[in-house]
């Protein structure tokens, strides 16, 4: 059994953090989402305790689906 952590630094200030919080519910048992705010920039943490070959690709998904909605939030703040 292993603890995995996984630190994506955003551009995104922190403010945006509120939007993606709703998708932190019904996690799997053993997985944790934390949203940190360091210099003005928000970053998400994900960590998860791997106890079998499946879990790895149920991180790689989660990750996934975090990325994905950074990009989202990314993709529609005006420049």
């Amino acid at each position: 059994m292993k603890r995995v952590l996984c630190r994506l630094e955003t551009p995104l200030d922190c403010r945006y953090a509120d939007a993606l919080r709703p998708d932190d519910v019904d996690l799997p048992r053993g997985m944790e989402i934390r949203h940190l705010c360091a210099g003005g920039r928000w970053t998400v943490e994900v960590a998860y305790v791997v106890e079998k070959p499946e879990d790895v690709l149920t991180l790689k998904n989660t990750l996934d689906e975090v990325v994905r909605a950074l990009q989202l939030i990314e993709r529609s703040i005006p420049r």
